[in-house]
């Protein structure tokens, strides 16, 4: 496996404390210098200082990161479950279309549990084309494109079912999506597993985590590790510590869980080339 690091640093910073050839700058503005680094590439050590002497002046010394992992044949051939990330949202979410929830239900810490009261509601100009799986910015809110749930249905797919999206009016459900629901159980995860707000911030005070256990952090920092026995041999499950946070004064965010797939999805999906995801594997321990 190789893991990579993106930074987006503001130029006028990069220029300061890197070399000219570490990254490149992008956008029309030139504002804004890329660098992806390898995790052990002793520039991130150095990244790493920078950032929280930044911190120290409420500032920060990169403005995004986001953390890829490569893997081989091999090593994708001998996997048992993969964790399936979403990599788009769209917007305006399922509450601001007539979704309704009943939060009486969930977590007072973290948000977790809301029960869903009613179909899933959509402005059929908001979603977004060329995709087969993704989620509003609600993020809890997960849809599925009809080619995908067509062949999962034929594929013999277990441990999920796809539910009727409705128009934001009420008025008749959308052919070309379908919600998801995982119906099979939650895997615990595994202590290795890592969260944290970012890289070098394992948030120690514990702000993104609920103290109930719903949820891990504010994100997965590491590869998903999971408990086999809570495993019951599903195409389709979640762990069960989901990630995020639930915006405060009735915001659109939640917490989202995080969706694993076996090796028979995996071969599925590659068979269709199926878009808005990617894949890492997940360990069984």
């Amino acid at each position: 496996m190789r893991e990579t690091i993106e930074f987006r640093i503001e130029e006028k910073d990069a220029r300061r404390f890197l070399r000219p050839e570490d990254g490149k700058v992008i956008g029309q503005m030139g504002g804004v210098r890329k660098v992806v680094l390898e995790t052990h590439d002793i520039r991130v050590a150095m990244i790493r200082q920078l950032h929280l002497e930044f911190l120290k002046r409420d500032s920060s010394f990169f403005t995004f990161w986001d953390i890829r992992r490569a893997y081989t044949k091999k090593e994708l051939d001998a996997a048992e479950l993969f964790h399936l990330r979403l990599r788009s949202a769209f917007e305006p979410e399922g509450e601001q279309c007539g979704t309704r929830y009943d939060e009486s239900v969930a977590c007072p810490h973290c948000g977790v549990g809301a029960r869903q009261l009613n179909e899933l509601r959509l402005e059929p100009g908001s979603l977004p084309r060329g995709k087969d799986i993704t989620r509003t910015i609600a993020f809890s809110e997960i849809i599925v494109s009809s080619r995908l749930v067509e062949a999962l249905r034929e594929d013999g797919i277990t441990g999920a079912r796809f539910l009727p999206v409705l128009r934001e009016d009420g008025r008749g459900a959308l052919d070309s999506w379908y919600q998801l629901e995982v119906t099979s159980r939650p895997l615990g995860v595994a202590p290795v597993s890592r969260f944290g707000v970012s890289p070098f911030d394992p948030d120690t005070r514990g702000e993104y985590r609920c103290p109930l256990g719903h949820v891990g952090g504010l994100n997965l920092l590491s590869e998903l590790s999971v408990r086999r026995a809570d495993w019951d041999g599903s195409d389709l499950c979640v762990a069960a510590q989901w990630i995020g946070y639930r915006s405060r004064n009735g915001g659109a965010f939640r917490p989202y869980p995080l969706l694993l797939i076996s090796q028979k999805l995996r071969r599925l999906l590659g068979g269709l080339k199926g878009k808005g995801f990617d894949l890492e594997v997940a360990h069984l321990v």
